[in-house]
């Protein structure tokens, strides 16, 4: 089986999470032509921002929706900048294929209850980009549930493990040159064994979102570290980052091991 890179583009790098229903369209041009000039086999995952989470704070999504107009509405938006990224990556000429999670899993009780992972298998098996995003999708027990970009890089990187794939690392791109100290600097390298020490000294702020913010990303990253597989948090502001990373070389950000 071929050898791959998990990659997600945070909300923070590719919409402005301070105003409503905004993509940063530069960044995600960007970021498209650096993956495609690195041409390496991903897996690709993006956030909502100010898109999905915008309106899942209105009509509700984690556990359970106020109306049925409500989750139309948080669905929508989800889709809405999954368009962009689409649109962005047409036209550097990848053949990238959106898939929906809404129509690939089915939750119960904010977990996993059924998937259909071998959708992105295939698509991988063809030479083709999957493209999967931060989603509501529908829980039989809470109506619905909120699935974020990491949780759901990581139950497919999980199954594709168990395919046979090769998993090189996880690149996580945000606003920041990975995860601050208490001073503002970069802290080089977190593992299971520093972490708590990491988080209680940490600088950064949470942001407000409803999915967990840095925290959320780091816990995420810990979990797929005990299955040998490193997660790169790096700064999608700074040109060259993301296809650096892409192809293995040095980056200022923080590999959590």
């Amino acid at each position: 089986m071929q050898k791959i890179t998990l990659v997600k583009l945070g909300g923070s790098i590719i919409t402005d999470k301070t105003r409503p229903y905004t993509p940063l369209v530069d960044n995600i041009r960007r970021m498209a032509k650096e993956i495609k000039m690195a041409g390496t086999p991903l897996l690709l995952a993006h956030g909502s921002g100010s898109f999905g989470h915008t309106s899942a704070k209105i009509y509700g999504g984690k556990r359970g929706y106020t109306s049925e107009m409500g989750i139309a509405r948080v669905c929508h938006d989800a889709m809405k900048i999954n368009n962009v990224i689409m649109d962005a990556l047409i036209e550097e000429e990848i053949p990238a294929v959106a898939l929906r999670p809404m129509s690939m899993i089915l939750a119960e009780g904010g977990g996993i209850k059924r998937h259909l992972f071998q959708v992105v298998e295939e698509v991988l098996a063809q030479g083709l980009l999957p493209v999967v995003y931060g989603d509501v999708i529908l829980d039989t027990a809470w109506k619905s549930t909120i699935y974020s970009g990491e949780v759901l890089l990581n139950n497919v990187g999980v199954y594709l493990l168990e395919r046979g794939f090769s998993i090189a690392r996880i690149i996580l791109v945000g606003k920041t040159d990975g995860f601050y100290n208490s001073g503002g600097e970069t802290i080089a390298v977190i593992d299971g064994e520093s972490w708590t020490r990491v988080y209680q000294t940490a600088a950064y702020n949470v942001e407000n979102d409803v999915t967990g913010g840095m925290q959320h990303k780091v816990e995420q990253a810990l979990l797929m570290a005990q299955k040998g597989i490193p997660t790169w948090i790096i700064n999608g502001n700074i040109p060259g980052e993301l296809c650096n990373a892409l192809e293995g070389k040095a980056m200022r950000g923080t590999v959590i091991k």
